[in-house]
């Protein structure tokens, strides 16, 4: 029996990979703070799929809470192979209107709620020689601006988990970070942003992409027992090209996100350009390569 882990997994992208683990015969313990959705998930799950699957509640801010899954985890299943780091929150604004206390929710939430995670369950993943999958963003490798506070909990899961490949390979554990850029989710529900329309405008942006969670679920099962450390699924090309401009043209990537910002300007709705600003820098981008480099 294989059994694992997964926070946030009561709706959106944790929901569908309890889903995807159920179904390939894991017993999977949901966590959230959602406990109706919770139970009732964790029941049709082990119904339909003859699995140990149960809920528990778990607010990730929680020292208490996350110990007291544990116990109970190591008492039910006497051990752990995988644990999904996904619960989230989504933040905007530019750094000196956003409130500081929205800044420091979501650093709390999106880095040491996974912090916390991994520093209890750790022990028993390096018994199972397990997994340990952290769910970042395309933010955590890519940063627009107007979005401080949740690129930096992103990226300080990515720098997360890049030490925890390195510190826990001796043990056997596998760790895989997970950036995802817009796709079908709830995450726009619970965000905080000094723009009273941004919500909105990540709700669009998220439903509009064609990418669903589901997709993002299969992508990330079936990397992760790969070894696969970064793993960007559902990206889009004009993703992968700002990233890897990023890498290798530096200078390149920082004078059109300085350009970009300048643009944001001019807009009246600086988070709906996120998505937009992203095609036009791997415009520019494929511009340069054909220009510069085959020309």
């Amino acid at each position: 029996m294989k059994r694992i882990l997964i926070t946030g997994a009561a709706s959106g992208l944790g929901l569908s990979l309890a889903k995807k683990y159920a179904s390939e015969g894991w017993s999977v313990c949901l966590a959230d703070i959602q406990d109706k959705e919770g139970v009732k998930t964790a029941s049709q799950l082990s119904e339909e799929h003859d699995n140990d699957c149960f809920f528990q509640h778990l607010d990730i801010t929680s020292d208490a809470q996350w110990q007291e899954l544990v116990a109970i985890i190591s008492e039910r299943w006497q051990g752990l192979d995988a644990l999904i780091n996904n619960a989230g929150v989504g933040a905007a604004g530019d750094i000196d209107t956003f409130l500081l206390k929205d800044f420091q929710w979501a650093v709390d939430i999106n880095l040491m709620g996974a912090v916390k995670g991994c520093h209890v369950c750790v022990p028993l993943l390096k018994e199972s020689k397990g997994l340990l999958i952290n769910v970042a963003s395309m933010a955590g490798l890519v940063h627009m601006g107007n979005m401080s506070a949740y690129n930096v909990s992103k990226a300080g899961m990515v720098a997360l988990s890049e030490g925890l490949l390195s510190e826990l390979d001796p043990y056997g554990v596998k760790v895989s970070v997970v950036c995802p850029t817009f796709f079908q989710s709830n995450l726009a529900k619970s965000m905080r942003s000094d723009n009273p329309d941004a919500a909105k405008i990540a709700a669009k942006l998220h439903a509009g992409t064609g990418i669903t969670a589901e997709d993002i679920a299969a992508t990330v099962f079936e990397e992760s027992r790969k070894g696969k450390h970064t793993i960007l699924a559902g990206t889009r090309l004009s993703d992968r090209i700002i990233w890897r401009l990023k890498r290798y043209l530096p200078g390149v990537y920082l004078s059109m996100m300085k350009s970009n910002a300048r643009i944001q300007l001019t807009d009246k709705n600086p988070t709906s350009a996120s998505s937009s600003s992203r095609e036009a820098i791997s415009t520019r981008v494929l511009r340069f390569i054909r220009g510069r480099l085959l020309g």
